[in-house]
């Protein structure tokens, strides 16, 4: 194997080591934002192959690369019934949104990074809602629904790409959300997806426009991190309000190095929730897992 490409091998076992599974995009940005290689396709490819040896040659283990696209939908068995009665054990989860003053979802813009949100966003209860950019009115219909049935304040902690896109989704996010929430009445006075100033107002009035914060990708975390930028994409017709305001650059949610990616999840989540309150809900949760257990041995 040629040196170049096992020195490549070398600095992305580095990153993976940090933390996997990732997909090769992944490891592509964290490299590139280690100025190991350049921001440019053909070194994409070379990373690509070079990844794909690495693993034939037992260099990096299989497992530590993902594929999120091409996943195969299997189908859950047991061996016997205690087998899934075990199971039910563990997937026990008490709800803590009941003691909670708001509720809280996290929206991410890639599913690539998937990975990396859901085992805090699980950790705290959280609701994670990937869009693979835009999302659907049907995500949207669904979401409102979610939010009713709470019957509190609600708070969307949302992270996506620093890139003409990735700032536009946040807009349509709470205007879509905005236009769904508010009354048929008031509905009908507006046609169109476009939502004027005034019924945005209204459908904050009535409380049923979530409170949405972008936590990352930022201008800051874009300069803090040093991340490296790419030129915002021509086709793209949000790029010259974007250009105006920002300057000619975009940047990927992957560039953010993971572990404080991580910690801007749980930070966000925290800052957002009572951790007493949710700390007693986990307390109660033990001890109803315990007589569940109990319950279960006695069959």
């Amino acid at each position: 194997m040629h040196r170049k490409t096992l020195v490549l091998i070398e600095a992305a076992r580095e990153v993976l080591i940090e933390y996997n599974p990732m997909t090769l995009r992944q490891v592509y940005y964290q490299l590139v934002t280690r100025q190991v290689i350049d921001n440019c396709r053909s070194e994409y490819q070379r990373l690509s192959n070079a990844l794909v040896k690495a693993r034939q040659e037992e260099l990096i283990p299989w497992e530590w690369l993902e594929d999120r696209v091409r996943q195969p939908q299997v189908v859950s068995m047991w061996q016997d019934l205690p087998d899934f009665l075990n199971t039910v054990k563990r997937a026990y989860r008490k709800d803590i949104w009941p003691s909670q003053s708001q509720y809280v979802e996290v929206w991410l813009e890639k599913d690539a990074l998937s990975g990396i949100f859901s085992d805090i966003t699980e950790e705290y209860g959280i609701t994670l809602v990937v869009g693979r950019g835009y999302n659907s009115w049907s995500a949207y219909k669904e979401a409102t629904e979610r939010f009713e049935a709470q019957d509190k304040t609600v708070k969307i902690l949302y992270f996506g790409d620093f890139d003409p896109s990735g700032e536009d989704i946040v807009r349509a996010l709470r205007d879509s959300l905005s236009f769904l929430g508010i009354s048929e009445e008031l509905r009908e006075m507006y046609s169109g997806f476009g939502l004027s100033k005034e019924l945005r107002d209204n459908a904050d009035f009535f409380g049923t426009c979530p409170n949405i914060e972008k936590i990352a990708l930022t201008p800051e975390d874009i300069a803090e991190y040093n991340l490296p930028p790419d030129f915002t994409k021509v086709t793209d017709t949000r790029s010259k309000k974007f250009v105006q305001q920002y300057g000619d650059m975009a940047v990927e949610l992957d560039a953010l190095p993971v572990s404080v990616l991580r910690e801007k999840i749980r930070t966000a989540i925290e800052e957002n929730l009572d951790l007493s309150k949710l700390g007693a809900i986990r307390e109660i949760e033990k001890q109803e897992v315990q007589r569940l257990a109990e319950l279960i041995g006695r069959l």
